[in-house]
């Protein structure tokens, strides 16, 4: 199996990890959706830190 290589992809998690934030700000507290949005935007934090990009207060995100 090939390994896939996504060292190249820092603007593509900036822009999803924007329509991920924009998702979560229209769901409401507690609906089930919210637990794989703050999943996948953790994921991105998680990988962004790895590259060593600067966080910002836009990267922070309520947990409910």
């Amino acid at each position: 199996m090939r390994d896939h290589d996504v060292t190249m992809l820092t603007a593509e998690f900036d822009r999803a990890r924007r329509e991920l934030a924009a998702s979560l700000a229209l769901a409401r507290l507690g609906s089930p959706v919210r637990a794989p949005i703050l999943a996948r935007i953790s994921a991105i934090d998680a990988e962004l830190a790895v590259r060593g990009t600067p966080a910002t207060p836009a990267r922070e995100h309520p947990r409910d």
